[in-house]
Parts: structure tokens; sequence; C-alpha cells
């Protein structure tokens, strides 16, 4: 499997929920995506922290 080294923001943030998809991370999605909070402006996932995101925003 091929490790992608930056997020669809260009930085390197590895616990970012499309590098987690990218690597095919599944466990680790349901974790961080489990009760959301925040979606993503860039690729609209949702997480419960903003710091998963690339361009975080608040679910209201």
């Amino acid at each position: 499997m091929t490790t992608q080294s930056t997020c669809r923001c260009g930085a390197d943030h590895h616990g970012h929920l499309c590098m987690l998809r990218s690597n095919g991370l599944h466990e680790e999605i349901a974790k961080v995506s489990s009760d959301p909070k925040y979606y993503c402006f860039t690729c609209g996932g949702e997480a419960k922290c903003a710091e998963n995101l690339c361009d975080p925003a608040l679910i209201e």
C-alpha cells in the first residue's frame, strides 16, 4: 500500500480524515467520525474533533 505524504490541504497531517481514507484506515475513520461535531469544507467529511479535518466548520 502506498502512503500519501500530504493531505488535501497540502500539509503533513496524518490524522486528517482525508489521509485516513487514502490509507484505507477504516477502523480509525470510524473512531474519529463517530458523533461528529465538525465537517470539512474541503472533503465534506465529518469528525468529532476539528483537528481531524483540513478545513473544519462546526456542525450546527
